[in-house]
């Protein structure tokens, strides 16, 4: 147990590091005003005389030290470019910058602040003498069979925040955490990129001419790009009060992928390779109520009505309530983790009883799909859609599907009708009546 002085989000704090498993955190848990800093993984308890003495009382020779300040190495990084090219994102010193511009074929990005040279191994020796003479320590990452995506670096007189009045309407229009989270950051790239200018200052062309930016440029996804144009429009017409119309931005073209999705046979495996029974009981209830990863997260044990095996999914996408129903294999899994693990409020909980984190779902997946021999790209939202075409394929109809998985509309459910192969193996290919 180790205890430090913590200014966070302008309070003093006593903040506390503990191993998770330390049976004093209950005491510390039954503290008033007591906080989980999920940032600093540490427990925080308000800088009081009392909570002095509690700390005292429960740490047996912990001394209360200011945090010491390390400083780390910075290693830089060289990039190895298709068409040897040899790309120096970072300072070069005076006389790496005199001998990049003594070559032929050097180039200067003014926007990402990179120097970019033809590569031989004998200008390479000579900038490796050069860099360290100035002490500059480097890495060499060579991408010559992959396609980089620009990085841009943003000046740091230029970063500009997200205006603090945009989150406080987010959070009070109810949007999630992860709208907010996305919304913000989106905002902020953007008003960087502007950095000369106020928001309102900004002409829809400028808009225009940054989403074009983030296409050409940056080579985005289209989810970045529409989430970076729900995010400008939020701030033009929720937070200014811009009318609808008069702001108006092209979207591109969703790309129809259809989703992966595992066949009952490879499901099976996954699961049973699943030696960790907390995973497992994660994996199975989220095939089993076709449960986005958030709604598995966020599932509390008082919504698991055992008796009918009715689960109550609260306040998922769309603020929108449901019940599905629990398989019974996969209730009596849920059983046997519950009487082991016996978590306080959610049904999968954290070291020190928060939220389970969904990036834990997403690595421990794809561990088990390898050892299940599973190529396929999987996530946890593969299972989902797993289940919906393995229900399609039994031939449940697809209203139900579509009142299970939530979606509003049943064109989104529709989707799986063209993955399932069910019927589509009678069909006779006329190839076969030719007499070749």
């Amino acid at each position: 147990m180790r205890v430090i002085l913590l200014n966070h989000r302008q309070k003093d704090w006593y903040a506390i590091s503990i191993d998770h498993q330390d049976k004093r955190i209950e005491q510390i848990k039954a503290v008033f005003g007591r906080q989980w800093s999920q940032s600093n993984q540490m427990w925080l308890l308000p800088q009081t005389e009392k909570n002095k003495q509690f700390i005292k009382s429960i740490a047996i020779q912990t001394k209360i030290s200011k945090p010491s300040i390390q400083k780390k190495q910075k290693n830089h990084t060289i990039l190895l470019l298709r068409g040897n090219r040899m790309r120096i994102p970072f300072y070069p010193s005076k006389e790496g910058i005199a001998y990049i511009k003594s070559l032929a074929y050097y180039d200067y990005d003014k926007l990402y602040k990179h120097w970019t040279i033809p590569y031989t191994k004998w200008s390479f020796e000579k900038l490796s003498s050069i860099f360290l003479k100035q002490k500059i320590h480097f890495e060499i990452e060579d991408k010559r069979g992959q396609k980089i995506k620009p990085t841009p670096l943003i000046v740091k007189e230029h970063q500009r925040e997200c205006p603090i009045i945009v989150r406080q309407k987010l959070i009070e229009m109810r949007y999630s955490e992860s709208t907010v989270s996305t919304y913000t950051s989106m905002l902020k790239q953007f008003f960087s990129y502007y950095y000369a200018y106020k928001p309102a200052e900004i002409s829809h062309e400028q808009i225009r001419e940054y989403l074009r930016y983030l296409v050409q440029e940056r080579q985005v996804s289209e989810s970045h790009q529409n989430q970076s144009i729900n995010a400008i429009k939020f701030y033009y017409e929720k937070v200014l009060g811009g009318l609808r119309q008069t702001y108006f931005i092209d979207r591109p073209r969703k790309a129809k992928m259809l989703p992966t999705v595992l066949s009952q046979n490879e499901a099976t495996n996954l699961f049973r390779n699943c030696s960790n029974l907390k995973h497992k009981t994660i994996l199975v209830v989220i095939y089993s109520c076709g449960l986005r990863v958030s709604e598995m997260i966020n599932l509390e044990r008082i919504d698991i009505d055992y008796e009918t095996g009715r689960v109550h999914i609260k306040a998922a996408k769309g603020k929108k309530d449901r019940y599905v129903l629990l398989a019974k294999k996969a209730k009596n899994i849920l059983q046997d983790y519950l009487d082991q693990y016996n978590p306080e409020k959610y049904i999968v909980e954290g070291k020190m009883g928060d939220k389970y984190s969904s990036s834990s779902i997403q690595k421990f997946i794809k561990k088990y799909a390898e050892l299940a021999g599973i190529k396929k790209p999987i996530t946890p939202h593969t299972l989902r859609h797993s289940y919906a075409t393995h229900l399609l394929e039994k031939g449940t109809d697809l209203r139900y599907i579509q009142h299970i998985l939530g979606h509003s509309s049943s064109k989104t459910t529709e989707i799986y009708t063209h993955i399932t192969q069910a019927g589509i193996d009678t069909i006779k290919n006329p190839l076969d009546d030719f007499d070749l």
